[in-house]
């Protein structure tokens, strides 16, 4: 007994600021989620990830669409010694709450920004800083840590808008005005099910009020917010119920003054994914993306990326995209470190769409019957196998999601598969809903449901070589005219 209470002293002291999440697939019990703020991990921070992988999590790491490195089979009786490092360390986690049944226990999420940000051509204003300081001001507050379900804040400053900034309940997008640099808010965004993209408040908020109006945003849902029922709780709901201008004339009121009027009609925001290598704002320096194939990494790999990373800065970056970034690459190293990552099975020279390829964890979660990123390997085997050279000619994302959460983005990409489960005959089988994004949506829509596991990699390779092979340039207007004449899989693939 006075051991347990001794225990539970000692995690008094991390509640708030660190949590395992609970889980049910492949022996693990438990998962670590750890924040990365702003995308900037330090070599010392990353170093101590790397030793938490290998001595608690099998020397498995993930990266996630939030800047998240996520680590697995941590036992809830290694949690006070896990804890302490990464407080050394100076990082924190997520609260880790979906398991819970019923609403509430919803915290902040980790806020994703671009990860090239204050080292790219053409961004307003670098946005790390205000990452920082809002994530230290909502760390380890009780009152923020019993939403009605978790908030997702995305703060986009980045000229080609990489995050999908968007699909977050609160989206900041950077603007410059007569009022000076700040932010315009968008709200109400979601990619789960059922998917809202964020609608605009059409005001300008000062850099100075970032912070302020955040804290604003998410009272106004903690107070407001419903909580009779989880699968209704989260923001986009609140804000569908109240409107657009209510909840601006909320925020507003709370916070004492209107803010001035910005007419978001005239931004022009269109999602892109970075070059595999960016040019920096310092000439002769560049970031190179390592191509962590859905997000997996082992230890070993791991440590190799931070020592060469280690020769160049004091930093690696993660990207919500799933991957490692080195950065302040001179131009005349960069072939050498594309040889070095070459040599651990990280090769930068493989097709481009390896690197555009997302897949949730849903091996883990314990909510399908088969592992999302498992299938995106038997799914870009069979294309390289089948297009050949071809592949090269690809410049898609593909995301595999376990379910209609869409942790994996299958619901913003131009292929999306999000798996399913049907009863045939008595017998359960896994099949795929396949959804591609037109040209005139951010929102992929249904084109084949429930297609069998088997047969997902063959429709997959079809509707690639029915794109090769037309005229069109751009996927996304193909995906128009697919959705327009309609697409049979089994008169295209057969039944067999």
């Amino acid at each position: 007994m006075a051991n347990l209470q001794i225990q539970v002293s000692e995690l008094d002291r991390f509640l708030g600021r660190y949590a395992l999440g609970s889980e049910s697939g492949n022996g693990s019990k438990h998962f670590l989620r750890i924040k990365v703020v702003g995308g900037i991990l330090t070599i010392d921070q990353a170093r101590t990830i790397a030793e938490l992988s290998e001595k608690y999590g099998r020397g498995y790491l993930e990266v996630t669409t939030r800047h998240n490195i996520q680590l697995h089979w941590i036992r809830d009786e290694d949690s006070i010694e896990v804890f302490s490092k990464l407080e050394e360390a100076g990082l924190y986690t997520d609260m880790c709450g979906q398991h819970y049944p019923k609403a509430g226990y919803g915290d902040i999420r980790n806020i994703t920004t671009c990860p090239f940000t204050g080292i790219q051509n053409g961004e307003l204003f670098e946005t790390y800083t205000i990452v920082r300081d809002v994530v230290r001001f909502f760390t380890g507050k009780k009152e923020y840590l019993n939403l009605p379900r978790k908030f997702k804040i995305g703060i986009s400053a980045c000229p080609i808008h990489c995050i999908k900034p968007e699909v977050n309940d609160l989206a900041l997008i950077a603007v410059k005005t007569d009022h000076g640099l700040g932010f315009t808010p968008f709200i109400g965004g979601s990619i789960g099910y059922p998917p809202f993209i964020a609608q605009p408040l059409n005001i300008f908020i000062p850099l100075r009020e970032s912070l302020e109006f955040i804290k604003t945003v998410v009272e106004i849902y903690n107070e407001h917010g419903f909580r009779e029922r989880k699968s209704m709780s989260r923001f986009k709901w609140l804000v569908k119920e109240l409107g657009v201008e209510k909840i601006k004339d909320m925020i507003e009121e709370r916070i004492g003054k209107p803010f001035p009027i910005f007419d978001a009609s005239y931004l022009s925001i269109v999602w892109r994914e970075h070059d595999i290598i960016v040019p920096e704002n310092i000439q002769g320096l560049y970031s190179l993306t390592v191509p962590t194939f859905t997000g997996l990494l082992n230890v070993h790999q791991f440590k190799e990326i931070i020592n060469i990373s280690e020769r160049y800065s004091s930093e690696i970056r993660v990207s919500p995209s799933q991957k490692i970034i080195i950065p302040h690459i001179p131009r005349e190293e960069l072939d050498r470190v594309k040889e070095e990552l070459k040599e651990i099975g990280l090769d930068p020279g493989q097709p481009l769409i390896k690197y555009r390829v997302r897949a949730c964890p849903s091996d883990f979660c314990g909510k399908t019957s088969e592992s999302s990123k498992m299938r995106a390997v038997t799914l870009l085997k069979n294309l390289e196998d089948e297009l050949k050279d071809q592949i090269s000619k690809l410049d898609i994302t593909i995301s595999i999601s376990g379910c209609p959460n869409s942790c994996a983005q299958h619901i913003v990409s131009d292929i999306g598969l999000q798996s399913t489960i049907i009863r045939e005959n008595e017998k359960t089988i896994t099949c795929y809903n396949l959804y591609v994004r037109g040209s005139n949506s951010k929102l992929a829509k249904l084109l084949v449901k429930n297609i069998p596991s088997e047969h997902v990699s063959l429709v997959v390779e079809d509707i690639l070589r029915l794109f090769i092979e037309s005229s069109y340039e751009n996927f996304n207007e193909f995906a128009d005219e697919l959705m327009r004449r309609g697409y049979n899989y089994g008169s295209r693939i057969g039944s067999a």
